[in-house]
């Protein structure tokens, strides 16, 4: 006889909607209320709501959509845990600095406009007697200086 059946495998709970959502119909009526449980603890931490910061965006790319996550709040994760992560995704990739690289080009820019402005504002002159024009050439000078030799 095969086992009984639930209604509503879900119970209204919109986590285990979701995850059903993932499995056949027929098996996400066949867990108990003691399993139901057990994976809405195995998955808690991935709740909303889990972080202090939360951002998520999803951005189009060169005609595909990416997506960056910021999340922030108190470490809650076990030593043996943490050196699993570090292990399972390592920090020094290919993929990490190219994000780094493009965050760092992009936040650049605002932060030159403010410098720029305040710059402006108070009369600073950087670069006395000669401006930022003259020390761009003799830096692309000096750029050419070493390329040819």
């Amino acid at each position: 006889m095969p086992p009984a059946t639930r209604r509503d495998p879900a119970g209204g709970d919109p986590f285990l909607e979701e995850f059903f959502q993932r499995i056949p119909e027929r098996t996400a009526r066949s867990f108990s209320d003691d399993q139901l449980l057990a994976i809405k603890m195995a998955f808690s931490a991935r709740t909303w709501g889990a972080h202090s910061v939360d951002l998520r965006l999803s951005l189009p790319f060169l005609l595909r959509r990416y997506y960056i996550v910021l999340l922030m709040g108190p470490e809650r994760r076990s030593a043996v845990r943490r050196a699993l992560d570090r292990k399972r995704t390592p920090l020094a990739t290919l993929g990490n600095a190219m994000g780094i690289w493009v965050f760092l080009a992009v936040a650049a820019v605002p932060v030159m406009i403010i410098a720029y402005t305040l710059k402006t504002s108070f009369n600073v002159n950087l670069f006395a007697d000669t401006g930022v024009h003259s020390v761009l050439e003799q830096l692309r000078h000096q750029m050419v200086t070493l390329l040819k030799s």
